[in-house]
């Protein structure tokens, strides 16, 4: 049997075992933090919540959405909890979002103490949020009112009913005017004193009179010899004045022109603001805004950055993978990558040498077969299907042809693939290039990883491992709708 296929054999059975063990622990906690709490929510709606949603307590997520769906007219949706976290039997969930545009999250408020810890599966009730749905009932709501106002006004004041109120107003307003005439003539003596020192001031202001005419005289003649010795600037002054008013009038004059042309739709704002077709534009440019930017609020935009080491070859590749996920089951990669390529090489030459026998130099050829390693930067872009917990890929791996298979378990946090590209056959590549892979992620994001490198080229396989990081970025995903709402 050749090579190839005991090395293919044995990786397909050892695929087969890890898919079945991954079967038969699937519901084990191999991370020692401790069981997972399972429960279920009932919401009124639940639009924009999507599966693997984060369940969040004071903004820290401690679990995800497992499943959504419809009990009766309300969306039930069972989630996990991380074991850390102890839920008591007055606990509430809400719906909330991280901004306008950010992703839908459970917001958990894990009760207190006193009321008793619940069970598994148990059920958590659930708190209307603040919302734009909310706030726009309220405004309906508001608006309800002061309908019912108007309509409550016009009921009262409209008809003879309404005319009898409003004869009733003026006289209690005849009636408040006699009061108050009533109550001028009890204080008659009060309001003659006031009279009185009013006359006492003019009086007053009567003697000094006089004497402030003249210093308004004397005001008037320091002014008028002011204006004789500054004539000429004020003159100047005056001139520029009125340039300034002509200015302004011919100002006025080419505006209502201007408006003139733009009521009668002439020009380009005229145009503009006249003619329909520029309004309909508008308004189908605001609605492929509204689209691009709520189909950017369900994707998703997951990076991996990780590095391994290769034993064989004394080095080391680094990785950026970035994945854009319309959906849970189905995705786009596109990966940044800089690998040690390892290359066969075949050469000979001619070489002088002593005959042991003769002792006199002659030519003979000399063959060296070696292996070299590059480094070299590479792309890769691939379409990812999901199935289960298997996941197939297919495109640009390492900018050559190529595909795989990965089997995830345990929330995606046991990986194992098998990865083929590069399918030409070169003397320094005999096969086609096969990449075993498995990862386990121990802690938040942090993952490690290991595998062998050219399975299938007995001269260049490696093994290698490694570690990486694994993160959702939602300020990129900000970044990549504005980008696309531009276009």
């Amino acid at each position: 049997m050749k090579l190839e296929t005991k090395v293919g054999a044995f990786f397909l059975a050892a695929i087969a075992i890890l898919g079945t063990l991954i079967l038969k622990v699937e519901k084990l906690d191999l991370s020692g933090a401790g069981a997972r709490h399972s429960a279920s929510v009932q919401f009124d709606q639940v639009a924009g919540l999507g599966l693997q949603g984060a369940v969040r307590v004071a903004g820290v997520k401690v679990g995800e959405v497992r499943s959504i769906d419809l009990n009766g007219k309300k969306a039930e949706v069972g989630i996990s909890v991380d074991g850390k976290v102890p839920l008591y039997k007055n606990a509430t969930a809400t719906l909330s979002s991280i901004g306008i545009l950010g992703e839908k999250y459970i917001d958990l408020n894990p009760g207190t103490p006193d009321a008793g810890l619940m069970g598994d599966d148990g059920r958590i009730a659930s708190k209307n949020g603040a919302s734009l749905d909310s706030l726009m009932e309220t405004l309906q709501k508001v608006g309800d009112n002061v309908q019912g106002v108007t309509y409550a006004l016009n009921k009262s004041i409209g008809g003879e009913e309404g005319r009898a109120k409003l004869d009733e107003i003026v006289d209690n307003i005849r009636q408040l005017t006699a009061e108050f005439r009533a109550m001028a003539q009890e204080n008659h003596q009060g309001i003659n004193e006031t009279v009185a020192n009013v006359q006492q001031l003019t009086g007053d202001l009567k003697d000094r009179i006089p004497e402030l005419a003249q210093r308004f005289d004397d005001l008037g003649k320091h002014l008028d010899e002011m204006v004789q010795e500054n004539r000429p600037e004020l003159k100047g002054t005056l001139e520029d004045v009125h340039k300034l008013a002509k200015n302004f009038e011919d100002t006025a004059s080419n505006l209502k022109e201007m408006t003139a042309k733009i009521n009668r739709g002439e020009g380009t704002v005229g145009k503009l603001l006249n003619d329909d077709t520029t309004v309909k534009k508008l308004n189908e440019t605001l609605d492929s805004v509204n689209d691009a930017l709520g189909g950017f609020k369900k994707l998703d935009l997951r990076l991996d950055l990780g590095a391994a080491q290769w034993t064989k070859r004394h080095d080391s590749s680094t990785y950026l993978n970035l994945e854009l996920a319309p959906r849970q089951d189905y995705w786009y990669a596109i990966q940044l990558a800089s690998t040690p390529d390892g290359r066969i090489h075949d050469e000979t030459r001619t070489v002088t040498k002593l005959d042991p026998v003769t002792g006199l130099p002659v030519s003979v050829l000399e063959n060296n077969h070696y292996v070299t390693t590059e480094q070299t930067f590479t792309f890769g872009a691939q379409f990812a299907k999901r199935w289960g917990p298997a996941v197939f890929s297919a495109g640009i791996v390492e900018g050559k042809g190529g595909g795989g298979v990965e089997l995830r378990g345990l929330e995606d946090k046991l990986r194992l693939g098998v990865l083929a590209y590069d399918f030409s056959k070169r003397d320094d590549k005999p096969n086609p290039r096969v990449r075993v892979t498995g990862s386990w992620q121990f802690w938040k994001g942090a993952y490690i990883q290991a595998g062998v490198q050219d399975v299938a080229n007995k001269e260049l396989r490696t093994f290698f491992a490694g570690a990486g990081l694994r993160w959702k970025d939602e300020d990129l995903k900000k970044l990549v709708g504005l980008a696309a709402a531009g276009k």
